[in-house]
């Protein structure tokens, strides 16, 4: 299962989120230790849709609390009939305003817009001198078969906001 790792949250419970071997849903596990995370139950926060842009291939979840609100940062791709959403990954948003993010009800805050609409995916986020910015891998369309990664400012935790930087 590829894994994104844990985020100890100031509840004190440690928060993870992961892949799951069937690519298509977001799961997240609490618990009071590192280790209590291998035995804690799942809770699905969140499923693919059924044919679209989040219907297949949701890859990398990775939870961050901001604000008072918790926030998932996942890619998607569509279903295609011949596969071809295989590499055509986008970068989305949840939202859930719940203190516990295993309650509440998380919302779809939409697809992180970058400069080009092409294959982007692993996001990650974090805040520096009072400015949250966010990283990403995103594959250049004029330069074939590549993925780089880029760095911008946001305006808030799913809009990007000015330039980018790789």
């Amino acid at each position: 299962m590829p894994t994104r790792g844990f985020y100890k949250h100031t509840d004190g419970y440690y928060y993870f989120t992961a892949s799951v071997p069937e690519y298509d849903r977001i799961e997240v596990r609490r618990a009071s230790t590192i280790g209590g995370l291998a035995e804690a139950s799942p809770v699905t926060v969140w499923t693919k849709h059924e044919t679209g842009p989040l219907s297949a291939n949701i890859w990398a979840p990775e939870i961050h609390s901001i604000g008072g609100k918790w926030y998932i940062y996942f890619a998607a791709a569509r279903t295609t009939e011949t596969n071809e959403g295989l590499f055509d990954h986008r970068m989305y948003v949840l939202e859930n305003e719940s203190a516990n993010p295993l309650e509440g009800e998380w919302v779809e805050k939409g697809q992180i817009r970058t400069r080009w609409e092409s294959f982007a995916l692993d996001a990650t986020t974090f805040e520096h001198r009072g400015v949250r910015y966010l990283v990403w891998a995103q594959k250049d369309p004029q330069i074939p078969g590549n993925s780089n990664l880029y760095i911008s400012e946001m305006e808030n935790p799913w809009t990007l906001r000015g330039s980018r930087s790789c």
